[in-house]
Parts: structure tokens; C-alpha cells; sequence
């Protein structure tokens, strides 16, 4: 049996190394950190943690980079957050690359440099992943398990460490739960199967590695969220390899839409970092689970409308009509528009392949982000014609969404 569809290989996978417990005493700065360590802040979620941490705590922020040297690791973080226009100078002196790599034993560093780390790190933050559909499970365990692993290695020497980290909704997408009523926090994801893709699967091992390192005493939080999507205050989103940015892109180009009865869903990642950041301040929150959903998802066809209005006019054709129109534009013969066959080619093979789109989701339960936000003014944005326009205008502004006539061009703030 192949093991993509043996439960008891990815059962397997999910077990936390013997060697790695929670043993030593708890950072006595858990709570209030001085040193925290961020992995993945060259990500997207990552970029807006590291700001988040610099804005709402006082600690000093590692950030494992790869990199030839520390100064290249500097310039890398800066340039990131500069892509986002995050950063500010003030920041210089609390934040401290460390160069490694997550995939590598003790982040490739000497057993001393590693000791040093654990020894100075109160609390761990974990946003690293790789985000693609269409890889195999082998391709994307390094990142996306075996350095989970590592990072839990790190969090269990010396000194225990709060762990908090990016998890997905992904990992309770498959026939396993297809039946519930609702998807509680607390629910246990089950593996089956049927699990969307290997993505799905890497997400569901590491997710499990956390939960398992919490039973030997880790303090740690999982966070799910849904799609994430660009700032809600300035449209801001450099990655556009997500399905969605392309779907919408596609109809765009092609003029045209298909008539589906679904529902699309997005957090900013704004909204994630942000709450990622006060949650992780509760000790009540250790050992939770959350829900990162937007409560007001928007239907497709309104999405479209929105788009429309906007200025960007698309037809509402068939289901069947769209994807013929899609393949056509990815065959196409014009050796002019190579860059324009090779954007609608992949945007084909995701559709032919694993994705999200589609999947029917039970509703979220999210009781524990509403008690941990109570005492907050942290909140989901509606999925609605504000946040819509301010996408579109990052995306504009890019080059990514192709200019409006003179005077249509959206200029949301």
C-alpha cells in the first residue's frame, strides 16, 4: 500500500521523537518574554508577527534566516518587512538573525551556539511552512515536520518555552470529519485518508507533533486559520501564488466567471498576527487550540459583482464553459503571450489537481478566540467591498491586476 493512503505511516509520522521532553523548568519570563524566537519571519504571516512582537512587546527578536552571513540575514528581514512597509528604524537594535536552517539537526548550528539559543530564548514563535498543493508529501516534510521537530527539540532544552504556532483549518478537510455538525476547537483532527492533498497531510503531522508535545508538558497554542489574505489596512500581499489571487486574476483576464454556489473565506493576515500575539500573552490559552475563520464569509457571485462594480467587467458562464475557455488560454498558440499561457497553464493544473475551493466545511466554532479577544479591539474584517477594494488596489498598484481605464484605477483607503 502506498503510504500516501496509509494511516498508519502518517500515525507514525506524528510521534515526537522519544528524546525530546518538557523535563526542564519554564522560562520565567514566559509570559512577559525578553528574547523571543520567530521562525519563518521571512513568510507572510511571519513578517507581520515580527512587527506585531516589536510593536506589542519589549522583547529582543530572533529570527532564524538562511543566509551566507548575518549581515545578508539582516538585510533579508528589513527588505521583508520594507516589502510591506513594516518596518521602522527604531527596530534595529531588537532584532537579531540568527543564521541556520530549520531543516538542518540544531538548526545546522555548533552544539554550543544551539545550548546558547535554548539557554537565551523564553518563547518560541513557529510560522514556517511551505504552501503548495501540488507537492508530494517527501518534498514538503523538511519544512513543514522535520522542522517542527526541531523547533520542539529547541523549546525542551534548558528551559521549557511557550510554543505557539501556525497550524492550518487544512488538516480537518477529509472524510473524517466531513460529517460533523461543528468543528469545535478542542475537536482531535482525525487522519484519513481522503485528506486534500500531501499539504493537508505535512499540516496534519505537525499539527499532531504539537499536540503530542503538549501532552509531555509543552505550554503551547495551535493556531488554524483559513485562506490567509493580504493586510486589511493596506491590501498589502507580495505572495500571489495562492489560489485565489490567481482565480480571481484568470476570470479578470479572460472576462469571464463561472456560475458556482460557493462560499469564499479569508482572514487578513493582519488579523492573524495580531491575535496570534495578544492570545499567546493569557496563560489560561496554553494548550488550547483556535480557529482563525472569518464569520462572514462572502458568496462567490457577490465577490464577482464587488469585482464588477469595481470596473472589472466579467460574464457569468457555466461551469463547463469556464474551464473550456481556461484550457483554450493555456494552449494557446500565440507566441507573443508566453507569459500569459504560462499564467493561465498552472492556474489549469491547480484546478485539475488537489484545492480548497470546494471543499465542504462544517461550521467553525471559535470560543475560544472570542474569550481570549473579549478585553480587545481585535477583530475579523467582513469579507465585503471595503476589504475587496483594498486588495485590488494593492494589486493594481503591483502590477498584478491588469489598470482600470483612466480615473477607474481603485484608490481605497
Amino acid at each position: 500500500m502506498k503510504f500516501e493512503n496509509n494511516p498508519t505511516y502518517f500515525e507514525h509520522e506524528a510521534t515526537l521523537n522519544h528524546e525530546i521532553q518538557f523535563k526542564n523548568p519554564l522560562s520565567k519570563y514566559a509570559l512577559n518574554p525578553k528574547n523571543i524566537l520567530l521562525i519563518g519571519a521571512t513568510g507572510l504571516v511571519g513578517g507581520f508577527l515580527l512587527e506585531e512582537l516589536l510593536q506589542k512587546t519589549d522583547a529582543v527578536i530572533y529570527c532564524l534566516v538562511r543566509a551566507d552571513d548575518i549581515q545578508a540575514a539582516k538585510q533579508r528581514l528589513v527588505q521583508h518587512l520594507e516589502s510591506y512597509n513594516l518596518w521602522q528604524e527604531k527596530f534595529e537594535s531588537r532584532v537579531v538573525p540568527i543564521v541556520g536552517d530549520l531543516i538542518k539537526p540544531f538548526f545546522g548550528l555548533t552544539d554550543s551556539e544551539f545550548c546558547h539559543l535554548a539557554s537565551t530564548i523564553d518563547v518560541i514563535y513557529h510560522s514556517a511552512g511551505r504552501i503548495n498543493l501540488l507537492y508530494p508529501y517527501e518534498r514538503l516534510k523538511p519544512i513543514n515536520v522535520t522542522g517542527v521537530e526541531n523547533s520542539l527539540r529547541l523549546a525542551s532544552l534548558v528551559q521549557t518555552k511557550p510554543f505557539y504556532f501556525v497550524s492550518s483549518i487544512a488538516v480537518f478537510y477529509s472524510d473524517a470529519h466531513f460529517a460533523t455538525e461543528i468543528l469545535y476547537e478542542n475537536t482531535i483532527p482525525l487522519f484519513h485518508s481522503s485528506l486534500k492533498a500531501d499539504y493537508g497531510k505535512s499540516k496534519w503531522v505537525a499539527d499532531r507533533l504539537v499536540a503530542n508535545a503538549q501532552t509531555r508538558g509543552l505550554p503551547a497554542c495551535i493556531y488554524r486559520p483559513v485562506r490567509i489574505m493580504g493586510c486589511s489596512k493596506t491590501g498589502a500581499l507580495n505572495d500571489n501564488s495562492e489560489l485565489l489571487p490567481r482565480l480571481l486574476k484568470g476570470c479578470i483576464k479572460m472576462g469571464i466567471y463561472p456560475a458556482w454556489d460557493i462560499a469564499i473565506t479569508l482572514v487578513p493576515v493582519n488579523y492573524v498576527s495580531s491575535t496570534m500575539v495578544h492570545l499567546a500573552k493569557q496563560e489560561d490559552n496554553w494548550g488550547r487550540a483556535f480557529h482563525l475563520f472569518n464569520p462572514t464569509p462572502i458568496e462567490w457571485r457577490n465577490l464577482m459583482i464587488i469585482l464588477n462594480n469595481i470596473g472589472y467587467v466579467m460574464n457569468e458562464v457555466s461551469s463547463e464553459k469556464w474551464s473550456h475557455e481556461l484550457r483554450r488560454y493555456a494552449t494557446s498558440d500565440n507566441p507573443e503571450d508566453t507569459d500569459s499561457k504560462r499564467f493561465f497553464a498552472m492556474l489549469m493544473v491547480v484546478f485539475t489537481g488537489s484545492h480548497y475551493l470546494f471543499h465542504s466545511r462544517p461550521p467553525f466554532d471559535g470560543s475560544h478566540i472570542e474569550l481570549g479577544l473579549a478585553n480587545s479591539d481585535i477583530f475579523c474584517p467582513n469579507i465585503d467591498e471595503k476589504l475587496i477594494k483594498k486588495y485590488v488596489s494593492y494589486w493594481q498598484k503591483t502590477g498584478f491586476l491588469p489598470p482600470l481605464k483612466e480615473n477607474q484605477n481603485v484608490d481605497f483607503k
